[in-house]
């Protein structure tokens, strides 16, 4: 299983059945400009998603000219380009420095770094550097876990009024491309949600 294998079985569902969002995705980024990017978060990636982004820069949202909803692989998110995920990820990343900074009471002044040391599915209740968000939507986002240990590069949900209390939920990117894939070809569902395709446009219905 890898990234590149789980896009690609996506990618040939959707130019059948969904073209609309299919024509959506971003091409994949070089080495140079992906690594660039790696660099400016003091972080070293996992390979699938450094992958991820070689494959595909995101997707687009919205036609611009028509304002149009254009679809998206996940339920109730959509893939980041590079720049927006380093960006969301400063902007989380600032805002816990600032509630760290005015809580002295509630935080220890080194609390990012010692969850930062901690194994990775670990829960840290706060947005820690070794987070990269890669998909979100609003306040809700899917980061990889780049500290170690057995559960090195999960992918965990970080939410605002959860932060990431409800643990991995996937081993890895390629892990839930694949979940993916297959609910998508099978016409299963990712825990509530169900694909369905309008005028050449995936989206998702909760699964009643």
């Amino acid at each position: 299983m890898s990234v590149a294998n789980e896009w690609s079985r996506i990618e040939a569902w959707c130019r059948t059945h969904a073209p609309v969002t299919a024509a959506a995705f971003q091409p994949g980024l070089g080495d140079a400009v992906v690594e660039e990017f790696e660099a400016s978060t003091g972080v070293t990636w996992p390979q699938e998603l450094l992958e991820l982004y070689r494959v595909h820069n995101g997707s687009l949202t919205h036609d611009d000219r028509t304002g149009l909803f254009l679809g998206s692989v996940l339920p109730d998110k959509f893939f980041y380009p590079i720049d927006v995920a380093t960006e969301v990820r400063l902007t989380l990343l600032e805002t816990w420095d600032e509630t760290i900074y005015e809580n002295p009471d509630l935080y220890a002044e080194d609390e990012m770094d010692r969850h930062d040391q901690r194994d990775a599915g670990t829960a840290a209740t706060m947005f820690i550097p070794s987070f990269v968000p890669f998909a979100g939507l609003d306040e809700y986002h899917y980061f990889v876990d780049t500290r170690n240990g057995a559960l090195h590069h999960c992918v965990t949900e970080y939410a605002s009024d959860a932060t990431d209390n409800g643990g991995p939920i996937w081993a890895s990117i390629s892990v839930m491309l694949g979940a993916h894939a297959a609910a998508l070809e099978t016409g299963s569902t990712i825990g509530v949600w169900k694909p369905v395709v309008s005028k050449g446009v995936l989206e998702w219905e909760v699964d009643a």
